[in-house]
């Protein structure tokens, strides 16, 4: 989106001094949220269609010239990035697209996380596999506007016309006058900011599509990037928090005499639903901790069963339809087919522990942490120790790990509440206990699908009933917005739509409450929604005697339609590419499946076989449509560590109630996917958008519903229910 659509800049000269451009650098770009009130069933349709597609802007306010870029005496660029890196690439795809419109190579962009002192913030935050569709647009605006400013700049320091400047990696040059960014930033006390310039066309692209490594990998190879579990600041204390073991448990007592008297313990803290040990060191800290007496009330010992019953859709507190197309009487009646399938509760388990430092100083406070959305844990600490948000400074690390865990929960508040009674910085990091105790978790889900074949083998009618929790809209809007809004469409309800071109196609997802808080984890909704259509649509397929993946093709049938086309191609791509109609082995057993989420396409053969008794994924072939390809290297390593997360999660990953408990307390009780399981990966491109779309999450989808497509084709078992082991 164009700032003269926006935010017109003036014509009269903007000034900055040249230490603030020099300093500072960067251009903020981005859009305005409307918030809408969802009143009827066909509004909340469509908005959740518009959900569903998750094009989501960059959530960026600032319209003012308050610069992301600073260029740097070497003349290099320093690029302050919102968006957070954890492991997804980011960086290296926000330097590939600013180095483009900014004259500069690759190589010459450092990419750092902003904070929120010095850099945009985003209000979206860091998910929802929209950070490279939200900032595409706008970054290279940004990265123009600026190349374009040096351009004036050097003109006027040569007095000659702007047009007879040419740029390349960083210098500009007219005739026989050569200077860098660098030179002319010093050289230059005020600044003209124009109109955005018209962007470069895709046909003069130097680095976009082209395969880059990742500009973080070397740091992280030689142990130099700084994680939050990794920083110190001078005379800092450790902290560890205890916090109710049990679902709806509260803290009735607790005697900590054991605790304080630990060596090393300068502090514990007891605040509403949780207990703080502070000391010198970090083994102390978590010592101590262990020695708290603590006596919790339980209101209720909550059970597995109990959960499996509140999940079924007919138990549901509030529902929404986000599909209705033509009539589904007819399943009322005779040759209906219909089948139930499960997803159990999910464990982020992150390789790293959620921490914070906090230095809480009179009315401001330093936050150091690892977060996906930085503007929201400056809210939260603002409210909890009782200061201006604007007073509190989010520096942001890399992350070892997010995957929608570090979305809406942080230790931050709590770090900051410590800080604030002990006057000194604070480094609160959770027990991987509590990290796999205290989270909120993917969602268990209960799928109803019916449907009724025509005579020649053609889906005529399909239902389809998601029974899950909330995933989003609670952990940031309440309670009260989300019995408005019916359910978690925004989050929970990806993939709940049918992608296929059937006349009568009903789709409904139901609130089920559960007494433990959950929320996003990769892939969303989609994961557990994907998993039952493309499992129920093998099975139509296999009912109506038709090959599966041309069984799809023929229900993909509205030309006119983009995402439609797109769909098509990805499944004739993939039968071509992977061998799918060729012969095999009878020891080997072959699947498919497709996905749609966030514009972008999956689609994945997986061929698996049995070895000393269990089954094995042998082999994975994911045809990939995420619209346009900034860097195809990065794509690939998405799309491998998203199928290994789905191998991983179709397999083995669950954790259970027990006695109003989880039973997985570390990774010992909750089972992944090892390098032993790896299958050979081979990831094939189609780019249908000049566009990119999000993909670190549609990638995921096909991979549970491919391996149990697989394994009745070589065994005849149809599994319903994950994990299968």
């Amino acid at each position: 989106m164009s700032t003269e659509n926006n935010n017109p800049t003036p014509k009269k000269k903007r000034k900055f001094s040249r230490r603030k451009f020099f300093k500072r650098g960067g251009i903020i770009l981005g859009t305005t949220l409307i918030g809408v009130y969802f009143g009827r069933n066909i509004i909340r349709r469509k908005v959740a269609q518009i959900a569903g597609d998750m094009d989501l802007p960059l959530g960026i306010m600032n319209m003012e010239p308050d610069f992301w870029f600073e260029i740097m005496e070497d003349n290099t660029v320093l690029l302050k990035l919102a968006k957070m890196e954890m492991g997804q690439g980011i960086f290296t795809g926000a330097a590939m697209i600013a180095a483009e419109e900014l004259g500069v190579t690759v190589e010459q962009i450092n990419v750092q996380p902003a904070t929120t002192k010095n850099g945009p913030t985003d209000m979206l935050g860091t998910g929802g596999s929209s950070s490279t569709s939200g900032m595409y647009t706008p970054l290279r605006e940004v990265a123009a506007t600026m190349r374009e400013m040096l351009i004036s700049a050097a003109a006027k320091i040569w007095n000659v016309d702007a047009s007879t400047i040419s740029v390349g990696s960083g210098i500009l040059q007219s005739g026989l006058q050569q200077l860098s960014y660098a030179e002319v930033t010093q050289q230059t006390t005020e600044w003209v900011v124009p109109k955005t310039p018209a962007l470069k066309p895709e046909s003069e692209f130097q680095y976009i599509g082209k395969e880059y490594k990742r500009v973080d990998l070397k740091p992280k190879v030689m142990g130099e990037s700084i994680f939050s579990i990794d920083m110190e600041l001078p005379d800092m204390l450790y902290a560890t928090i205890l916090y109710c073991p049990y679902i709806g448990g509260t803290l009735k007592s607790v005697n900590s005499d054991d605790a304080i008297k630990h060596p090393g313990v300068v502090k514990v803290e007891r605040s509403d639903d949780w207990i703080g040990v502070i000391a010198e060191n970090r083994f102390a800290s978590v010592m101590a901790c262990r020695k708290l007496k603590a006596e919790w009330d339980v209101p209720k010992m909550w059970q597995q069963s109990d959960i499996d019953e509140m999940i079924k859709p007919e138990n549901g507190v509030s529902f929404i339809k986000l599909q209705k197309d033509g009539s589904i009487d007819d399943l009322d009646k005779e040759n209906t087919f219909a089948q139930t399938y499960n997803t159990p509760i999910g464990v982020h388990a992150q390789m790293e522990p959620n921490g914070t430092i906090a230095h809480v100083q009179g009315d401001k406070a330093l936050i150091i942490t690892g977060t996906q959305w930085a503007d929201n844990v400056q809210g939260k600490i603002a409210k909890a120790i009782g200061i201006k948000k604007k007073n509190v400074e989010i520096k942001t690390t890399f992350l070892g790990g997010g995957f929608g865990g570090r979305y809406f929960q942080s230790t931050a508040p709590a770090a900051a509440k410590l800080s604030q009674l002990v006057g000194k910085p604070v480094h609160l990091l959770r027990t991987r206990e509590e990290e796999f105790q205290n989270r909120y978790y993917r969602p268990p889900s209960h799928h109803k699908l019916r449907a009724k074949l025509s005579e020649d083998g053609m889906i005529e009618t399909i239902d389809h009933v998601y029974g899950s929790a909330d995933m989003a809209i609670k952990a940031n809007a309440g309670d009260l917005v989300l019995k408005m809004l019916g359910a978690d469409f925004a989050a929970g309800g990806h993939g709940t739509r049918v992608l296929y071109n059937i006349k009568n196609r009903h789709s409904k997802i139901v609130n089920c409450k559960l007494p433990f808080p959950t929320g996003i984890w990769r892939g969303v909704g989609q994961f557990p929604n994907t998993f039952a259509i493309e499992s129920f649509i093998d099975e139509l397929a296999i009912k109506a005697g038709k090959d599966p993946i041309q069984f799809r093709i023929d229900h993909l049938t509205d030309t006119g339609d983009p995402l439609i086309v797109r769909a098509k191609k990805v499944l004739e791509t993939l039968a071509e590419k992977s061998g799918w109609k060729s012969p095999k082995r009878e020891d080997i057993g072959r699947g498919v499946a497709l996905c749609e989420d966030r514009k972008s396409f999956a689609a994945a053969m997986i061929e698996v076989k049995k070895v000393d008794g269990k089954i094995k994924v042998t082999r994975v072939v994911q045809v990939v449509d995420p619209g346009k390809i900034i860097n195809p290297d990065g794509v690939r390593m998405q799309v491998e560590g998203a199928t290994m997360m789905g191998i991983s999660a179709c397999l083995y990953e669950a954790t259970y109630v027990k006695d109003s408990q989880f039973t997985a307390t570390n990774y010992h009780q909750y089972p992944m996917a090892m390098l032993s399981d790896s299958p050979e990966i081979e990831v094939i491109f189609t780019e249908g958008s000049e566009k990119p779309y999000g993909v670190g999450e549609p990638p995921i989808g096909p991979v549970a519903p491919a391996i149990v497509n697989a394994i009745f084709d070589l065994t005849g078992e149809r599994k319903r229910r994950l994990p299968l082991y």
